[in-house]
């Protein structure tokens, strides 16, 4: 996750580091958005500053949702086509967030254990 006043580098790092291809927008511990890879290259090519918050180029309609069950979730993540779906209380505070796939693992760490 990212901050609303984060910068979109802090994002793109982010976004390396959970090989997810987004990051979730909080104001506080509050969902406003997401920001995916693709919204960080369509800023750069419009020559938005990395240094810009997240919140000048962040999706506000992302999907969310309040369903706890796993397999409600399974079924959610494919109905919605989203990879990230933030699970909210009803006030739209962050509990967790269901994950269509795991990342793969870094070929690097895995190397030798075959």
């Amino acid at each position: 996750t990212v901050q609303v006043t984060e910068t979109i580098k802090d994002a793109m790092m982010k976004i390396t580091a959970n090989k997810h291809r987004v990051v979730i927008v909080l104001d506080g511990n509050t969902v406003v958005g997401t920001v995916s890879d693709g919204d960080i290259r369509r800023a750069l090519l419009k020559e938005v500053l990395p240094i810009s918050p997240v919140e000048k180029i962040m999706n506000l309609n992302c999907r969310t949702t309040t369903e706890r069950d796993p397999r409600r979730l399974a079924e959610l993540l494919i109905q919605e086509q989203v990879t990230v779906l933030p699970v909210v209380s009803r006030e739209g505070s962050l509990l967790d967030v269901a994950l269509a796939y795991e990342p793969f693992a870094d070929p690097v760490a895995q190397e030798g254990t075959a």
